[in-house]
């Protein structure tokens, strides 16, 4: 009796191949909750800051009427303290963490992408290989020290994007605040300002933490499959799903439904800005003798299917 090919187990949600979505909504509003938070207390410093009114500055001769301008009370020893006050109002929203579990946090995003991409892979590549199901369980790798590993230096990377995110926001804040006091500018212009920059800031901190959650389950997937191929002697190779969403890159999604090595998938998202914003996944498929995927014909035709539907609608004629 001929072995029927065993499929890898593949995501069915075109629009979240990663499996994330859940992370990425709490990571989103945990984002969102720290930026408003921020926000409040910047204003709430600028607010503070003393401004003369027409009845405290001198008398002087009648003049054509200047611009309205307001004057900030504020001597340079103030505004350096006003710039420590910045400070710690961004680190305490943006670096400091509030979890008893995690030094930093961000961590507990990683650590869930992280544990999330090993239980993806360790079910799979169970379901396919007796082998690997008879040395293997999602415990022993979760608490090898190869993962442990891998878990500190992505929550390290992680947290140095923060900060340098924090330091850049505070330079900006500063420099508003800096600039609306010097040039005597409306409250109400300054308090626009603010927000807008904070908005700005927010996008790309959303942007970054879409880019570390599915990047962080990528690679430990990746990971789990080479020390598969290296210690049990697995031949796989990764199953390409891309995320058929509006947003994706045509060169993304035509890698859909293809198997490529590992070090081809590293190389592909080491060029050309691929790794940001990326919502693709490769899924771990077994190799033949010949190093050609164990795939059905009806997995392949439905994924390619799933492509064709998905450049019909959204390439240009």
């Amino acid at each position: 009796m001929i072995e029927r090919p065993k499929n890898p187990m593949i995501p069915g949600n075109l629009r979240d191949r990663t499996g994330t979505g859940g992370i990425m909504r709490r990571a989103l509003a945990d984002i969102r909750r720290r930026y408003a938070g921020l926000q409040r207390d910047v204003v709430a410093l600028f607010d503070a800051i003393p401004r003369l009114t027409g009845n405290d500055l001198p008398a002087l001769p009648p003049l054509p009427a200047p611009p309205p301008r307001d004057i900030y009370a504020m001597t340079p020893e103030q505004l350096q303290r006003l710039s420590d006050d910045l400070r710690q109002a961004v680190e305490r929203w943006m670096v400091e963490g509030r979890d008893p579990q995690y030094a930093f946090w961000w961590d507990r995003y990683v650590a869930e992408a992280s544990q999330l991409g090993t239980a993806q892979t360790v079910a799979n590549l169970t379901a396919l290989s007796t082998t690997y199901a008879a040395s293997r369980t999602l415990a022993q790798v979760i608490y090898s020290e190869p993962y442990r590993n891998r878990l500190a230096m992505a929550q390290l990377a992680s947290k140095e994007q923060w900060t340098g995110l924090a330091a850049q926001q505070k330079a900006d804040l500063a420099q508003i605040i800096g600039r609306a006091v010097v040039d005597g500018k409306n409250p109400r212009a300054v308090r626009k300002e603010i927000a807008e920059k904070l908005a700005v800031s927010k996008a790309r901190a959303e942007g970054y933490a879409q880019t570390d959650i599915t990047d962080t389950l990528r690679q430990t997937r990746w990971a789990e499959a080479e020390r598969a191929e290296e210690e049990l002697g697995l031949r796989l190779g990764l199953l390409w799903t891309s995320a058929l969403i509006p947003t994706t890159r045509p060169w993304h999604a035509s890698r859909n439904g293809k198997v490529y090595s590992t070090e081809e998938v590293k190389a592909f998202y080491a060029v050309n800005g691929n790794r940001y914003r990326c919502h693709c996944a490769q899924t771990e498929a077994l190799l033949d003798e010949d190093g050609k995927p164990i795939l059905t014909k009806s997995l392949q035709s439905a994924m390619a299917n799933e492509k064709a539907a998905w450049q019909s609608r959204y390439l240009k004629k």
